[in-house]
């Protein structure tokens, strides 16, 4: 029976059937496969990227708080104060629910303040954050609680671990006497990411966040037992995106971006952000079109074993024709038909029923490609959206909160743009350092939230005073930045004095009337850079506040203040 002509033939042109169409599923497997990862690599590199700004902002505002804070004229005059540090420790932690701790330590080392009373009369001396901060503003790398182990409560997530920041406490006349320390809660970081989850950007398809330290460390992985174990793999050289088997099981489309240095204090941390997504996940759709592709192919094989074991007859000569033809369609050439015989009524049939299979898989064929191109479609719409959150995130990260002006972070940005024009074209440009006067004294007296106001209104009004092609922005606190370009310092003057005037009409319930006082510099002929033109505008800016507030104080010119730095470092070398 097997040997039989009929069977043969049955079974011949079933599985060239069968080959066909499994070789266009393969194909068409591959070439779908290779875009979704490649679509989808590109959307988790930009999530990546929003995610690392974010906490690298957040990390800088911090740092910032802190260096105000320290930095406070009021503070610098009362020196070592305990009383006083425990009111402004206070007052910050409340505004900062992840500030586990915070303290203040003098020249030896000894914590003389801090909330709570926390670690009082201990020594901080062997700290990595004493030893930093009392250089310069310092940030510290993630840690787990020491002296503080025992006197926290322990938390449900694990031992506590710590982001430090610290900054050197200074007398008026530049001598150190202490630092200024908080430890904020790590779990700071997550609640950054599970923010990002809320504006839906990482609210589907499984994508998962890791921060890996400089020493390969994870200091950060999603929650949930089944990542618990997960070490993350080598990552690619180049930063692009790849399909890398984990430690904990499967296999995930991964990407890894570098926490971006917004701060000399982020240099030494070398984290890297690592999102990743199952393999999986990402081709469930494709292998849904390859199941559905192998049951139609199949369908195919199968009718046409049918029609050739019902049809098949005695064949002869006539059977070379139909081989050819399907050797043909075997090599790809889906447009050839299976010719109609004429003679017995058998090979009549066979061929006939023959070029119908062979058109139905041809029918088939378009079927599949029309399937091909929804999903192509759909996959498009999937990356439309997360590029379009991956925007939105990155809109949010340049604007303030409070205010709805640019943050500190757009305002560089545009600072760098107008000095490399100022540079390239010699136009002028000035820049506005504004500062609301007794801004403290409206905290502590009607609270934060008519604080909150207050910056509202002045940001309000400096955005109606401003010129076509001006930029303001909320530079961090109560200080406002102004970008004027093609504008000298009578220009700058003009302008300080519209928008001081602007902020004087003000009159907020129950603060009254609000003053601001500017500091105003130059960009000079190229010297220095953004820097130096922040510099000479805060000096300004301290100067307009000795001098009374509410005026605005125009820096010298940059070479002045070259001249006098020179003088001041040539009479600090002969001390």
């Amino acid at each position: 029976m097997l040997s039989s002509f009929r069977v043969r033939l049955t079974v011949v042109f079933g599985l060239l059937a069968l080959l066909v169409v499994v070789g266009l599923v393969v194909k068409q497997d591959l070439g779908m496969s290779r875009r979704v990862l490649e679509d989808r690599g590109q959307a988790l590199h930009g999530i990546a990227n929003a995610t690392a700004d974010m906490l690298a902002e957040g990390m800088s505002e911090r740092l910032r708080e802190v260096t105000l804070l320290a930095e406070s004229e009021t503070l610098q005059r009362r020196g070592p104060d305990a009383a006083a540090w425990q009111v402004e420790l206070r007052r910050l932690q409340q505004g900062r629910p992840y500030y586990t701790w915070l303290g203040v330590a003098d020249a030896d080392g000894t914590v003389i303040s801090a909330h709570q009373d926390l670690l009082v009369g201990q020594s901080v001396a062997q700290r990595p954050w004493f030893a930093g901060g009392s250089q310069a503003p310092y940030i510290g790398d993630v840690h787990q609680a020491k002296l503080l182990a025992k006197l926290l409560p322990a938390s449900a997530d694990g031992p506590l671990r710590f982001l430090d920041y610290a900054a050197p406490l200074r007398r008026p006349d530049g001598r150190l006497w202490g630092v200024l320390g908080v430890h904020a809660d790590w779990r700071w970081a997550q609640a950054v990411i599970t923010r990002l989850r809320r504006d839906n950007a990482l609210n589907s398809d499984q994508i998962e966040v890791y921060i890996v330290d400089g020493s390969g460390n994870v200091i950060l992985r999603p929650p949930g037992p089944s990542t618990a174990d997960d070490a993350v793999p080598a990552l690619r050289a180049d930063g692009s995106a790849a399909v890398l088997p984990w430690a904990g099981g499967g296999r995930h489309l991964t990407v890894g971006v570098p926490l971006p240095v917004h701060h000399e204090a982020l240099k030494p941390l070398r984290w890297t952000i690592v999102v990743r997504q199952p393999e999986a996940l990402m081709l469930g759709e494709v292998a849904a079109v390859r199941h559905a592709s192998l049951a139609l192919g199949g369908t195919a094989a199968a009718l046409a074993m049918l029609l050739v074991w019902t049809f098949a007859g005695r064949l002869a000569r006539p059977l070379r024709s139909i081989a050819d033809t399907a050797r043909r369609i075997e090599a790809g050439d889906l447009g050839a038909r299976i010719p109609v015989i004429t003679g017995s009524t058998e090979l009549s049939q066979l061929s006939r029923s023959l070029a119908t299979m062979t058109e139905r898989l041809a029918e088939r064929q378009a079927a599949l490609t029309h399937v091909n191109r929804e999903l192509e479609r759909r996959v498009a719409e999937r990356t439309a959206e997360l590029a379009d959150a991956n925007a939105l995130l990155m809109a949010q990260a340049m604007e303030d909160a409070l205010t709805a002006l640019p943050n500190r972070r757009a305002a560089d940005l545009s600072l760098r743009q107008m000095l490399a024009q100022h540079r390239r074209e010699g136009r002028d440009m000035a820049l506005l350092l504004g500062d609301v006067d007794h801004f403290k004294r409206v905290n502590d007296t009607h609270g934060h939230a008519v604080g909150d106001q207050v910056l509202k209104a002045v940001a309000a009004a400096l955005r109606s005073g401003l010129r076509e092609g001006d930029f303001a922005a909320r530079f961090g606190g109560e200080e406002f930045v102004v970008l004027l370009p093609n504008t000298d310092a009578a220009g700058a003057t003009v302008v300080g004095d519209k928008l001081r005037a602007a902020v004087q009409a003000l009159a907020v319930a129950p603060v009254g009337r609000c003053t601001i006082s500017f500091g105003a510099a130059v960009a000079d002929g190229g010297r220095g850079g953004a820097a130096n033109l922040l510099r000479r505008a805060d000096a300004a800016l301290y100067e307009a506040k000795e001098g009374g507030r509410d005026r605005v104080q125009v820096a010298a010119a940059a070479r002045t203040h070259e001249l006098f730095d020179t003088v001041m470092q040539t009479h600090v070398g002969d001390l």
